[in-house]
C-alpha cells in the first residue's frame, strides 16, 4: 500500500501531527537539570501553531486570488464575445479601425489595473502569513531568553 501523501498547504495536517503524536515525550529520555521542558514543550506548542496559522492565512488569500483570476477570466470571454460581435457587425472604415483601436486600449489598461490587483491580493496574503510567523519568532526568543534565565538562576 502506498503511503498516504501529506498536504503541507492544509492547516490541519499540522494539528492532525499535534493530536497524533505527543510532544511532551520528546524531553522524557533527556534530564536537563534546571530547565522548564514544560516551557520548552509549550513553546513548541505554540511555534506549531503559528504554522498552521500562517497556512491558514495563505490558503484563506491565496483562495480570494483564485477567485478572483477566474471571475476576471470569465469576464475577460464575455468582454472579447462583445468586442468580436460588434466589430462583426460594423463595416471596416478609419472611424471603426479608432474605435476598436480605443477599445483595445481600454482593454489593456483594465488588463494592467486587474493584474496589479491579482499581485496585491497574493502580496498581503504573503505579508499576513509571514506577520504570524515574525511574532511568533519574537516571541519565541523571549521564551528562549526566559527560560535560559531562569535555568542560569537556578544553576
Amino acid at each position: 500500500m502506498a503511503a498516504e501523501m501529506k498536504n503541507w498547504f492544509d492547516p490541519n495536517t499540522y494539528v492532525e501531527m499535534m493530536q497524533n503524536s505527543d510532544v511532551t515525550k520528546m524531553f522524557d529520555g533527556a534530564r536537563m537539570p534546571n530547565v522548564d521542558t514544560a516551557a520548552i514543550t509549550e513553546a513548541q506548542k505554540k511555534n506549531v501553531q503559528a504554522f498552521v496559522d500562517a497556512n491558514r492565512v495563505a490558503a484563506e488569500g491565496y483562495q480570494a486570488l483564485f477567485k478572483k483570476q477566474v471571475e476576471v477570466m470569465q469576464a475577460s470571454i464575455t468582454e472579447m464575445t462583445d468586442a468580436l460581435k460588434d466589430a462583426a457587425s460594423e463595416p471596416l472604415s478609419p472611424e471603426a479601425a479608432e474605435k476598436r483601436m480605443e477599445a483595445a486600449k481600454a482593454q489593456f489598461e483594465k488588463g494592467v489595473a486587474t493584474f496589479t490587483d491579482l499581485s496585491e491580493t497574493a502580496r498581503k496574503a504573503n505579508e499576513d502569513a509571514f506577520a504570524i510567523i515574525r511574532g511568533r519568532f519574537e516571541e519565541g526568543v523571549s521564551e528562549i531568553k526566559e527560560i535560559s534565565s531562569s535555568a542560569m538562576k537556578s544553576a
